[in-house]
């Protein structure tokens, strides 16, 4: 996360072992957020952006002791707190009255249009809630970020790629994609190819007014100017 008072990107390398990457919009139902989702062809989102300007992303890697309460309702979806929450407060306020199973081996980080972010998990059996309102960053490649970040943590898209190509990742579960969402514009700008300069700009607004609908990355610029391709059965569960 990159802030300053005027602006604030949410910038993200999606590692792993997948190759077949997409990005799909799902317009708001009723007393919900229209959403951008990022991922692969199997339609589980790894992370995003709603209308509101909450967006979210997800890390892996932990082995926490974490059992959800039974009582309370099960979230559904990497990314359910988008539709349902407009700011990092709501969020924090979602993940404490739903059961997140997969907080036993991820953490989520979530920043919205105030510049604050939040961090949130599983640690020794407790919900773990990391709140700030300064710029941050975790992940792969986190000495790195460190590094560039006490360097300049300035909130350009030039500087949120510099940083994100730092930290790319290699080998089998390498960097398929990095992305970085303006969270007041509601831009996101998506580079399919990590290691090239391609860049492919979209807005959330101008793509939920085309109805539900999904890109193959790889393939971005050519169907942007096809006929929206609507959203496929794995991408509809919410």
């Amino acid at each position: 996360v990159l802030k300053d008072t005027n602006r604030v990107l949410f910038c993200n390398n999606e590692d792993g072992a997948k190759t077949k990457t997409r990005i799909w919009f799902v317009p708001p139902p009723s007393k919900r957020y229209g959403c951008a989702f990022v991922g692969y062809d199997d339609g589980w989102e790894q992370g995003g952006m709603n209308s509101e300007g909450l967006a979210c992303d997800w890390l892996a890697g932990w082995r926490e002791s974490w059992t959800t309460d039974p009582q309370l309702p099960k979230v559904k979806s990497n990314c359910q707190v988008l539709e349902a929450c407009a700011t990092v407060d709501e969020a924090i306020a979602f993940y404490r009255e739903h059961a997140e199973p997969g907080f036993w081996y991820s953490k989520v980080l979530l920043t919205d249009k105030s510049g604050a972010s939040v961090l949130i998990g599983a640690h020794d059996g407790k919900l773990q809630v990391e709140r700030t309102a300064e710029s941050r960053g975790l992940g792969y490649g986190g000495e790195t970020l460190e590094r560039w970040m006490a360097h300049s943590s300035e909130p350009t898209v030039t500087n949120g790629v510099k940083i994100l190509r730092a930290c790319l990742q290699k080998g089998k579960y390498a960097t398929k994609y990095f992305n970085v969402f303006d969270v007041k514009s509601g831009d996101l700008m998506l580079y399919p190819f990590p290691k090239k300069d391609t860049e492919v700009k979209l807005n959330l607004a101008v793509e939920l007014a085309k109805g539900p609908h999904y890109y193959d990355m790889p393939k971005l610029q050519k169907q942007m100017k096809q006929a929206p391709r609507p959203l496929l059965a794995n991408m509809k569960k919410h």
